[in-house]
């Protein structure tokens, strides 16, 4: 302040008019100063109280200007890069190495806090993974957003990666934790289903044999289920034809050279609710086809399609049999009051076309 002190006072002196009239306000002009000395001294104790925050924080956060060249870093930056950026010479991102999550690089100028400056918006929803200059990597999430003054012109922006290796590590834990749950539900399905195709064989009475064997082909359909929602990589959700590839291999198994079936067609995901239920439908359809279409001498032609519609999922089972009365084998049949009573749990219902064989379609909405 000493210097722009003295300039003001070699001003005053080549103007006597001005002179007189600020000494004759001197209080308003000391006062003046002391303000002006004041908001500086309270800027930069804001400015230091604000470091003293950023460095407090848990999470990596760095600023950057508006070209990308990094202005500011508190220490988590260092932890997560494990290395020193350079202010005012490293653009764009404190971290030595990219990579999207699931292991391709990610270059420097297309990262997220990139997207943010040279678009001027935040950016949100990006996962990515930084690799440290002695090859650990830790998987984070960026939180980029502009900087703008106040007449909306893009100055810098502020990022911050939050670790999310615990988070990372919890999900492969639990991970570990279904899949050992849905391998052990598997095998002890095959078991049952095993153990009652041995009744079955031991059984003397032909009704009892009847009853056993429905009951192990409907444990195996299930258990296959179960196998394809365990070899999927989605918890969620799994896809119709690898569904499909499962169900229908256990019914071939059960069929033999009684029956050629054939998948025609297979799109679309489904809820892994829909699992047990549709594998029962399929199994029942399946069999029915097996039975009413098989003739000695001549193994019975099935061809199944699952199919997603605009408003839900279409199941068509195909046969080149004699076909039959739906309301009439209902009456008779368990297996097609099963598939009507797991059809109406899928919020769906079960129709019989006869054409040149049995057709038997279920329209089923797709669960939310």
């Amino acid at each position: 302040m000493t210097q722009p002190l003295f300039s003001l006072f070699d001003h005053l002196a080549d103007r006597p008019s001005e002179t007189r009239s600020i000494l004759d306000a001197p209080s308003a002009f000391v006062d003046g100063l002391a303000a002006q000395k004041f908001v500086e001294q309270e800027a930069v104790r804001f400015e230091e109280r604000f470091r003293q925050i950023l460095e407090a924080l848990p999470a990596a956060v760095y600023t950057t200007d508006a070209e990308g060249i990094i202005t500011f870093y508190n220490r988590a930056c260092v932890a997560l890069s494990g290395r020193e950026p350079v202010v005012g010479r490293d653009k764009w991102c404190v971290t030595w190495k990219l990579y999207w999550p699931d292991g391709r690089p990610l270059p420097h100028d297309e990262c997220p806090m990139a997207i943010a400056l040279k678009e001027n918006r935040a950016v949100r929803g990006y996962e990515a993974v930084a690799e440290r200059p002695d090859g650990v990597r830790t998987p984070f999430i960026p939180f980029p957003t502009p900087i703008r003054d106040r007449t909306g012109k893009l100055v810098g922006a502020v990022n911050m990666l939050v670790d999310i290796s615990s988070r990372k590590e919890a999900e492969s834990r639990q991970q570990v934790l279904l899949n050992e749950l849905n391998h052990r539900v598997k095998n002890n399905m095959q078991m049952l289903s095993a153990l009652l195709r041995s009744a079955e064989r031991e059984a003397d009475s032909e009704e009892a044999r009847h009853v056993l064997g429905d009951a192990a082909q409907r444990v195996a359909a299930m258990a296959a289920a179960q196998k394809a929602l365990y070899d999927l990589p989605s918890p969620t959700h799994f896809e119709a034809r690898d569904f499909l590839d499962w169900v229908c291999g256990s019914a071939r198994q059960a069929s033999g050279e009684r029956a050629s079936i054939t998948i025609e067609s297979a799109s679309g995901q489904l809820s892994n609710e829909t699992a047990m239920p549709l594998a029962l439908i399929v199994n029942e359809l399946l069999s029915n086809a097996v039975k009413h279409a098989a003739r000695p001498g001549r193994a019975a032609s099935v061809r199944v399609a699952l199919d997603q519609t605009g408003d839900g999922f279409v199941l068509c089972v195909d046969d080149d049999g004699p076909g039959f009365d739906f309301a009439a084998a209902r009456r008779r049949s368990s297996g097609l009051g099963l598939v009507a009573g797991l059809a109406a749990q899928l919020g769906g219902r079960l129709t019989v076309e006869r054409d040149l064989g049995a057709r038997c379609i279920v329209r089923f909405a797709a669960p939310a």
